[in-house]
Protein backbone atom coordinates (compact mmCIF):
# COMPACT_ATOMS: atom_id res chain seq x y z
CA UNK A 1 0.00 0.00 0.00
CA UNK A 2 1.63 3.34 -0.97
CA UNK A 3 2.13 6.15 1.64
CA UNK A 4 -0.18 8.02 -0.27
CA UNK A 5 -3.05 5.79 0.20
CA UNK A 6 -1.97 4.52 3.71
CA UNK A 7 -2.54 8.32 4.06
CA UNK A 8 -5.49 8.91 3.35
CA UNK A 9 -7.39 5.28 4.87
CA UNK A 10 -6.23 6.63 8.18
CA UNK A 11 -7.31 10.25 8.13
CA UNK A 12 -10.88 9.71 6.40
CA UNK A 13 -11.50 6.12 7.37
CA UNK A 14 -13.43 8.26 10.36
CA UNK A 15 -16.38 9.50 8.19
CA UNK A 16 -17.16 5.83 7.47
CA UNK A 17 -17.27 4.49 10.95
CA UNK A 18 -19.83 2.20 11.02
CA UNK A 19 -20.78 3.34 7.76
CA UNK A 20 -22.54 0.24 6.49
CA UNK A 21 -25.71 1.20 4.11
CA UNK A 22 -28.90 2.03 5.93
CA UNK A 23 -31.25 2.94 3.16
CA UNK A 24 -31.57 5.08 0.81
CA UNK A 25 -30.56 8.32 1.89
CA UNK A 26 -33.12 11.23 2.63
CA UNK A 27 -35.72 8.35 2.81
CA UNK A 28 -38.12 9.04 5.56
CA UNK A 29 -37.18 7.64 9.00
CA UNK A 30 -39.50 6.37 11.80
CA UNK A 31 -38.28 7.26 15.14
CA UNK A 32 -38.78 5.12 18.65
CA UNK A 33 -38.99 8.40 20.39
CA UNK A 34 -40.06 12.01 18.89
CA UNK A 35 -41.43 15.26 19.73
CA UNK A 36 -44.27 16.72 19.25
CA UNK A 37 -45.11 16.51 15.62
CA UNK A 38 -42.67 13.59 14.48
CA UNK A 39 -39.43 16.05 15.61
CA UNK A 40 -37.42 14.17 17.09
CA UNK A 41 -35.45 14.97 20.98
CA UNK A 42 -32.28 15.80 20.49
CA UNK A 43 -29.30 15.42 23.25
CA UNK A 44 -25.90 17.10 22.44
CA UNK A 45 -22.79 16.18 24.37
CA UNK A 46 -19.92 18.88 24.80
CA UNK A 47 -16.71 17.34 26.19
CA UNK A 48 -14.44 19.72 27.66
CA UNK A 49 -11.61 17.38 27.49
CA UNK A 50 -8.80 18.21 30.26
CA UNK A 51 -10.53 17.87 33.15
CA UNK A 52 -12.14 21.68 33.75
CA UNK A 53 -11.87 23.50 36.76
CA UNK A 54 -15.26 23.76 38.39
CA UNK A 55 -14.44 26.52 41.47
CA UNK A 56 -13.99 28.91 38.72
CA UNK A 57 -16.46 28.27 36.48
CA UNK A 58 -19.16 27.66 38.60
CA UNK A 59 -17.48 29.66 41.63
CA UNK A 60 -18.61 29.49 45.33
CA UNK A 61 -17.78 33.31 46.21
CA UNK A 62 -19.99 33.10 49.52
CA UNK A 63 -17.45 30.59 50.61
CA UNK A 64 -14.80 32.23 52.37
CA UNK A 65 -12.10 29.32 52.29
CA UNK A 66 -12.39 29.69 48.09
CA UNK A 67 -10.84 32.79 48.30
CA UNK A 68 -8.36 30.87 51.08
CA UNK A 69 -7.64 28.26 49.12
CA UNK A 70 -7.19 30.60 45.71
CA UNK A 71 -5.17 34.10 46.17
CA UNK A 72 -4.08 34.55 43.48
CA UNK A 73 -6.38 32.65 40.71
CA UNK A 74 -10.15 33.48 42.79
CA UNK A 75 -12.62 35.49 40.40
CA UNK A 76 -13.24 38.66 42.60
CA UNK A 77 -17.03 38.79 44.41
CA UNK A 78 -19.75 40.65 42.73
CA UNK A 79 -19.45 44.09 42.87
CA UNK A 80 -15.80 44.06 43.85
CA UNK A 81 -13.94 47.54 42.96
CA UNK A 82 -10.88 48.53 42.15
CA UNK A 83 -9.97 45.68 40.12
CA UNK A 84 -6.30 44.97 37.87
CA UNK A 85 -7.23 46.11 34.34
CA UNK A 86 -9.52 43.17 32.20
CA UNK A 87 -10.26 41.41 35.79
CA UNK A 88 -13.48 41.16 36.61
CA UNK A 89 -16.15 40.09 39.30
CA UNK A 90 -18.38 37.00 39.21
CA UNK A 91 -21.91 36.73 37.78
CA UNK A 92 -24.51 36.07 40.60
CA UNK A 93 -26.54 32.71 40.38
CA UNK A 94 -27.61 33.04 44.44
CA UNK A 95 -25.78 34.26 47.34
CA UNK A 96 -23.41 31.49 47.22
CA UNK A 97 -22.30 31.21 44.01
CA UNK A 98 -21.90 32.81 40.60
CA UNK A 99 -20.66 31.56 37.31
CA UNK A 100 -17.00 32.99 35.65
CA UNK A 101 -17.23 36.71 34.37
CA UNK A 102 -16.46 35.05 30.78
CA UNK A 103 -19.70 33.31 30.65
CA UNK A 104 -22.44 36.54 30.03
CA UNK A 105 -24.11 34.39 27.78
CA UNK A 106 -24.58 31.54 29.50
CA UNK A 107 -25.76 33.84 32.75
CA UNK A 108 -28.34 35.22 30.19
CA UNK A 109 -29.22 31.64 29.52
CA UNK A 110 -30.01 30.72 33.53
CA UNK A 111 -32.13 34.11 34.29
CA UNK A 112 -34.34 32.59 31.40
CA UNK A 113 -34.35 29.37 33.09
CA UNK A 114 -32.43 27.81 29.89
CA UNK A 115 -29.52 26.71 31.62
CA UNK A 116 -29.03 24.52 35.21
CA UNK A 117 -25.16 24.14 36.32
CA UNK A 118 -24.99 20.82 38.15
CA UNK A 119 -21.93 20.77 41.02
CA UNK A 120 -19.53 18.39 42.91
CA UNK A 121 -20.59 15.53 40.09
CA UNK A 122 -18.27 13.09 38.70
CA UNK A 123 -17.19 9.94 38.80
CA UNK A 124 -16.41 7.41 41.72
CA UNK A 125 -13.26 6.12 40.85
CA UNK A 126 -10.66 7.89 42.15
CA UNK A 127 -8.23 7.76 38.96
CA UNK A 128 -6.26 11.70 38.08
CA UNK A 129 -5.41 9.87 35.09
CA UNK A 130 -7.35 11.82 31.83
CA UNK A 131 -7.22 8.71 29.43
CA UNK A 132 -8.25 6.51 32.42
CA UNK A 133 -11.08 8.60 33.82
CA UNK A 134 -11.86 9.82 29.88
CA UNK A 135 -12.83 6.01 29.15
CA UNK A 136 -14.73 5.45 32.48
CA UNK A 137 -16.40 8.40 31.52
CA UNK A 138 -17.29 8.39 28.36
CA UNK A 139 -18.11 4.39 28.45
CA UNK A 140 -20.38 5.02 31.43
CA UNK A 141 -18.29 2.31 33.26
CA UNK A 142 -15.62 3.53 36.03
CA UNK A 143 -12.88 1.05 36.56
CA UNK A 144 -14.56 -1.66 34.16
CA UNK A 145 -11.66 -2.06 31.71
CA UNK A 146 -13.63 -4.23 29.55
CA UNK A 147 -16.18 -2.19 28.07
CA UNK A 148 -15.68 -0.88 24.83
CA UNK A 149 -18.72 0.76 23.53
CA UNK A 150 -19.09 4.41 24.35
CA UNK A 151 -22.73 4.64 26.20
CA UNK A 152 -24.14 6.94 23.90
CA UNK A 153 -23.77 4.30 21.16
CA UNK A 154 -24.96 1.49 23.76
CA UNK A 155 -28.29 3.87 23.92
CA UNK A 156 -28.24 4.01 19.89
CA UNK A 157 -27.98 0.25 20.03
CA UNK A 158 -30.32 -0.88 22.72
CA UNK A 159 -33.05 1.43 20.74
CA UNK A 160 -32.29 1.06 17.14
CA UNK A 161 -35.06 0.13 14.75
CA UNK A 162 -34.56 -0.84 10.68
CA UNK A 163 -35.82 2.36 9.31
CA UNK A 164 -33.13 4.10 11.19
CA UNK A 165 -31.30 7.18 9.40
CA UNK A 166 -27.92 7.44 8.77
CA UNK A 167 -28.20 11.02 10.38
CA UNK A 168 -29.93 9.96 13.67
CA UNK A 169 -26.24 10.12 15.17
CA UNK A 170 -23.71 12.67 14.02
CA UNK A 171 -20.38 13.90 14.95
CA UNK A 172 -18.92 16.87 12.88
CA UNK A 173 -15.50 16.35 13.91
CA UNK A 174 -12.48 13.95 12.11
CA UNK A 175 -12.34 11.45 14.83
CA UNK A 176 -15.90 10.24 16.99
CA UNK A 177 -15.77 10.98 20.42
CA UNK A 178 -15.63 7.99 22.93
CA UNK A 179 -19.10 7.93 23.68
CA UNK A 180 -20.53 7.49 20.09
CA UNK A 181 -18.01 4.72 19.29
CA UNK A 182 -19.31 0.82 19.05
CA UNK A 183 -21.73 -0.97 17.19
CA UNK A 184 -24.41 1.19 16.00
CA UNK A 185 -23.55 2.81 12.73
CA UNK A 186 -22.55 6.57 13.33
CA UNK A 187 -20.97 9.41 10.94
CA UNK A 188 -18.27 11.68 11.73
CA UNK A 189 -17.14 14.11 9.45
CA UNK A 190 -15.95 17.48 10.02
CA UNK A 191 -18.17 20.22 7.99
CA UNK A 192 -14.62 22.10 7.11
CA UNK A 193 -13.27 19.07 6.12
CA UNK A 194 -16.14 16.81 4.22
CA UNK A 195 -15.76 18.21 1.13
CA UNK A 196 -12.08 16.62 0.93
CA UNK A 197 -13.01 13.43 2.52
CA UNK A 198 -15.91 13.21 -0.19
CA UNK A 199 -13.38 13.96 -2.92
CA UNK A 200 -10.83 11.44 -1.91
CA UNK A 201 -13.78 8.21 -1.15
CA UNK A 202 -14.85 9.09 -4.72
CA UNK A 203 -11.45 9.27 -6.31
CA UNK A 204 -10.88 5.68 -4.53
CA UNK A 205 -14.39 4.45 -5.01
CA UNK A 206 -15.76 5.39 -7.92
CA UNK A 207 -13.21 6.04 -11.00
CA UNK A 208 -14.75 7.83 -13.70
CA UNK A 209 -14.41 5.18 -16.28
CA UNK A 210 -16.59 2.67 -14.29
CA UNK A 211 -20.34 3.07 -13.49
CA UNK A 212 -21.52 4.23 -10.09
CA UNK A 213 -22.54 0.76 -8.00
CA UNK A 214 -25.99 0.73 -6.60
CA UNK A 215 -26.34 1.99 -3.19
CA UNK A 216 -26.55 -1.05 -0.77
CA UNK A 217 -29.66 -1.91 1.16
CA UNK A 218 -28.91 -3.86 4.16
CA UNK A 219 -31.93 -6.40 3.94
CA UNK A 220 -31.36 -8.57 6.54
CA UNK A 221 -31.72 -5.27 9.00
CA UNK A 222 -34.52 -3.92 7.09
CA UNK A 223 -36.78 -6.88 6.98
CA UNK A 224 -35.99 -7.61 10.93
CA UNK A 225 -34.67 -11.32 9.64
CA UNK A 226 -33.60 -13.57 12.60
CA UNK A 227 -29.62 -13.89 13.34
CA UNK A 228 -28.61 -16.50 10.78
CA UNK A 229 -26.58 -19.40 12.29
CA UNK A 230 -22.29 -18.81 12.50
CA UNK A 231 -21.21 -18.40 9.35
CA UNK A 232 -17.42 -19.51 8.48
CA UNK A 233 -15.26 -16.73 8.42
CA UNK A 234 -15.06 -14.18 5.45
CA UNK A 235 -12.61 -14.77 2.60
CA UNK A 236 -10.64 -11.80 1.02
CA UNK A 237 -12.39 -12.12 -1.87
CA UNK A 238 -15.38 -11.76 -0.02
CA UNK A 239 -14.33 -8.78 1.64
CA UNK A 240 -13.24 -6.96 -1.02
CA UNK A 241 -16.74 -6.30 -2.41
CA UNK A 242 -17.66 -5.33 1.15
CA UNK A 243 -15.53 -2.97 1.37
CA UNK A 244 -16.12 -0.96 -1.72
CA UNK A 245 -20.05 -1.41 -0.81
CA UNK A 246 -19.15 0.19 2.46
CA UNK A 247 -16.90 3.26 0.49
CA UNK A 248 -20.18 3.74 -1.85
CA UNK A 249 -22.47 3.95 1.02
CA UNK A 250 -20.22 6.54 2.85
CA UNK A 251 -19.54 8.76 -0.60
CA UNK A 252 -23.75 8.94 -1.00
CA UNK A 253 -23.78 10.10 2.81
CA UNK A 254 -21.01 12.55 2.53
CA UNK A 255 -22.78 13.97 -0.45
CA UNK A 256 -26.14 14.06 1.26
CA UNK A 257 -24.26 15.88 4.10
CA UNK A 258 -22.37 18.21 2.46
CA UNK A 259 -25.65 19.36 0.24
CA UNK A 260 -27.06 20.25 4.29
CA UNK A 261 -24.42 22.01 5.49
CA UNK A 262 -24.23 23.90 2.09
CA UNK A 263 -27.59 25.33 2.95
CA UNK A 264 -26.13 27.01 6.31
CA UNK A 265 -27.22 30.99 6.97
CA UNK A 266 -23.99 33.05 6.60
CA UNK A 267 -25.83 35.59 8.13
CA UNK A 268 -25.87 33.92 11.64
CA UNK A 269 -22.73 34.90 12.97
CA UNK A 270 -21.23 31.91 15.48
CA UNK A 271 -17.82 32.96 17.35
CA UNK A 272 -14.77 32.05 15.14
CA UNK A 273 -13.63 28.67 16.57
CA UNK A 274 -13.75 24.98 16.30
CA UNK A 275 -16.69 24.99 18.99
CA UNK A 276 -19.01 27.58 17.29
CA UNK A 277 -18.00 26.06 13.88
CA UNK A 278 -19.50 22.31 14.85
CA UNK A 279 -22.30 23.75 16.54
CA UNK A 280 -23.26 25.84 13.88
CA UNK A 281 -23.32 22.56 11.45
CA UNK A 282 -25.17 20.58 14.09
CA UNK A 283 -27.63 23.60 13.69
CA UNK A 284 -27.86 23.22 10.22
CA UNK A 285 -28.38 19.78 10.09
CA UNK A 286 -31.74 20.14 12.75
CA UNK A 287 -33.02 23.14 10.95
CA UNK A 288 -32.70 21.29 7.40
CA UNK A 289 -35.56 18.68 9.22
CA UNK A 290 -32.85 16.09 9.48
CA UNK A 291 -34.10 13.40 12.44
CA UNK A 292 -30.77 14.02 14.35
CA UNK A 293 -31.25 12.76 17.28
CA UNK A 294 -27.23 12.47 19.02
CA UNK A 295 -24.33 13.97 18.29
CA UNK A 296 -21.53 14.79 20.29
CA UNK A 297 -18.17 17.58 20.08
CA UNK A 298 -15.08 17.47 21.44
CA UNK A 299 -13.49 20.32 22.78
CA UNK A 300 -10.10 20.14 24.02
CA UNK A 301 -7.62 22.48 26.24
CA UNK A 302 -8.91 22.44 29.91
CA UNK A 303 -5.47 20.88 32.05
CA UNK A 304 -4.57 24.24 33.17
CA UNK A 305 -1.74 23.53 35.33
CA UNK A 306 -0.44 26.60 34.96
CA UNK A 307 -1.81 30.90 34.26
CA UNK A 308 -4.85 29.23 34.56
CA UNK A 309 -7.22 32.81 34.29
CA UNK A 310 -5.83 34.06 30.84
CA UNK A 311 -7.06 30.56 29.25
CA UNK A 312 -10.03 29.35 31.04
CA UNK A 313 -11.40 33.39 30.67
CA UNK A 314 -11.02 32.51 26.54
CA UNK A 315 -12.34 29.18 26.40
CA UNK A 316 -15.24 30.04 28.71
CA UNK A 317 -16.29 33.17 26.54
CA UNK A 318 -16.04 30.59 23.35
CA UNK A 319 -17.92 27.87 25.11
CA UNK A 320 -20.87 30.18 25.93
CA UNK A 321 -21.15 32.05 23.29
CA UNK A 322 -21.22 29.38 20.69
CA UNK A 323 -23.69 27.35 23.11
CA UNK A 324 -25.77 30.82 23.28
CA UNK A 325 -26.03 31.25 19.25
CA UNK A 326 -26.87 27.94 19.34
CA UNK A 327 -29.60 28.60 21.10
CA UNK A 328 -30.56 32.03 19.47
CA UNK A 329 -30.03 29.91 15.80
CA UNK A 330 -32.53 27.19 16.61
CA UNK A 331 -34.81 29.37 18.06
CA UNK A 332 -37.59 28.77 21.19
CA UNK A 333 -39.59 26.00 19.44
CA UNK A 334 -36.65 23.85 18.70
CA UNK A 335 -35.20 24.48 21.69
CA UNK A 336 -38.25 22.79 23.44
CA UNK A 337 -37.11 19.77 22.14
CA UNK A 338 -33.44 19.73 22.12
CA UNK A 339 -30.73 19.47 25.19
CA UNK A 340 -27.17 20.21 25.67
CA UNK A 341 -24.66 18.37 28.09
CA UNK A 342 -21.09 19.22 29.11
CA UNK A 343 -19.01 17.58 30.74
CA UNK A 344 -15.38 16.79 31.90
CA UNK A 345 -13.59 14.01 33.37
CA UNK A 346 -12.68 15.37 36.49
CA UNK A 347 -12.14 18.68 38.55
CA UNK A 348 -9.31 20.38 39.94
CA UNK A 349 -7.56 20.74 43.31
CA UNK A 350 -9.41 23.37 45.33
CA UNK A 351 -5.80 25.10 46.19
CA UNK A 352 -4.01 26.75 43.79
CA UNK A 353 -0.67 25.30 43.21
CA UNK A 354 2.98 27.23 42.69
CA UNK A 355 2.24 28.30 38.92
CA UNK A 356 -0.78 29.77 38.82
CA UNK A 357 -3.01 26.65 38.12
CA UNK A 358 -4.62 23.96 39.28
CA UNK A 359 -3.68 20.21 39.15
CA UNK A 360 -6.12 17.22 38.58
CA UNK A 361 -8.94 16.84 41.13
CA UNK A 362 -11.79 14.71 41.96
CA UNK A 363 -15.36 16.37 41.42
CA UNK A 364 -16.44 18.55 39.09
CA UNK A 365 -19.44 20.23 37.34
CA UNK A 366 -21.84 19.72 34.29
CA UNK A 367 -24.01 22.38 32.56
CA UNK A 368 -27.41 21.54 30.85
CA UNK A 369 -28.75 23.68 28.53
CA UNK A 370 -32.41 23.31 26.93
CA UNK A 371 -35.69 24.60 26.84
CA UNK A 372 -37.55 21.70 28.90
CA UNK A 373 -35.07 21.63 31.79
CA UNK A 374 -36.11 23.31 34.97
CA UNK A 375 -32.90 25.91 34.79
CA UNK A 376 -32.33 28.80 36.70
CA UNK A 377 -31.31 26.65 40.23
CA UNK A 378 -28.22 25.13 40.77
CA UNK A 379 -28.50 21.42 41.50
CA UNK A 380 -25.97 18.68 43.24
CA UNK A 381 -24.69 18.98 46.91
CA UNK A 382 -22.28 21.38 48.08
CA UNK A 383 -20.44 20.54 51.65
CA UNK A 384 -18.05 23.73 51.51
CA UNK A 385 -14.90 23.54 51.16
CA UNK A 386 -13.51 22.90 54.76
CA UNK A 387 -10.66 20.77 55.35
CA UNK A 388 -12.96 17.87 56.26
CA UNK A 389 -15.63 18.31 53.23
CA UNK A 390 -12.88 17.97 51.03
CA UNK A 391 -11.81 14.42 49.25
CA UNK A 392 -8.56 13.06 50.43
CA UNK A 393 -8.01 16.53 51.77
CA UNK A 394 -7.65 18.16 48.50
CA UNK A 395 -10.17 17.77 45.89
CA UNK A 396 -13.92 18.56 45.73
CA UNK A 397 -15.96 15.76 46.75
CA UNK A 398 -18.20 13.27 44.31
CA UNK A 399 -22.03 13.53 45.54
CA UNK A 400 -23.60 12.77 42.51
CA UNK A 401 -22.31 10.27 39.82
CA UNK A 402 -22.32 11.09 36.53
CA UNK A 403 -24.19 7.99 35.67
CA UNK A 404 -27.58 9.21 37.42
CA UNK A 405 -27.47 12.41 35.29
CA UNK A 406 -27.15 10.08 31.63
CA UNK A 407 -29.99 8.09 33.33
CA UNK A 408 -31.84 10.72 33.69
CA UNK A 409 -31.30 12.95 30.98
CA UNK A 410 -32.09 9.71 28.46
CA UNK A 411 -35.08 8.96 30.92
CA UNK A 412 -36.44 13.18 30.57
CA UNK A 413 -35.41 12.98 27.08
CA UNK A 414 -36.43 9.22 25.41
CA UNK A 415 -38.12 7.32 28.44
CA UNK A 416 -35.08 5.30 28.39
CA UNK A 417 -34.93 3.54 31.77
CA UNK A 418 -31.30 2.53 32.59
CA UNK A 419 -32.19 0.31 35.56
CA UNK A 420 -35.19 -1.31 33.63
CA UNK A 421 -32.10 -2.14 30.47
CA UNK A 422 -29.61 -2.54 33.05
CA UNK A 423 -28.13 -0.17 30.66
CA UNK A 424 -24.61 0.90 32.94
CA UNK A 425 -21.73 -1.99 33.99
CA UNK A 426 -21.70 -3.16 37.65
CA UNK A 427 -24.30 -0.09 38.47
CA UNK A 428 -28.30 -1.22 39.20
CA UNK A 429 -28.24 1.16 42.28
CA UNK A 430 -29.36 4.36 40.55
CA UNK A 431 -29.41 7.50 42.63
CA UNK A 432 -32.75 10.20 43.07
CA UNK A 433 -32.95 11.90 39.83
CA UNK A 434 -32.27 15.46 40.28
CA UNK A 435 -35.49 16.86 38.99
CA UNK A 436 -33.56 18.32 35.78
CA UNK A 437 -36.75 18.40 33.55
CA UNK A 438 -39.58 20.73 34.15
CA UNK A 439 -42.98 19.41 35.06
CA UNK A 440 -45.34 19.29 31.90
Amino acid sequence: MSPSRRQFLKTSVNAAIGATALGAIGAPAIWSQTGVGGIPKRLIIIYLRGGSDPLNVIVPYGDDDYYSYRPTIAIPRPGATDLPDGVRPVLPLNRLFGLHPAMEPLHELYQQGMLAPIISVGSPHETRSHFDAQDFMERAAPGVRSIEEGWLNRYLTQTEKPSDHFLRAFSPQPLLPRSLRGRYSVLAAPGAGSGEALGAFEKLYRPKDVPTPPLVVDEEKKSKKKQEPTKPPVTRDQMNPMIHNAGVNTVEKLRHLNKILAQRDQTIRYPNGPLGRQLADIATVIKAGEPLEISAIDYGGWDHHSYENNQLSRMLAHLSESIAMFVRDLGPEKMKKTMIVTMTEFGRTVKENGSQGSDHGHGGFMLAVGGMIAGGKIYGKWSGLGPRSLYRDRDLPVHTDFRDVFAEVLGGLYEFDAKEKRFFPDYDKLGKPLGLFAKG
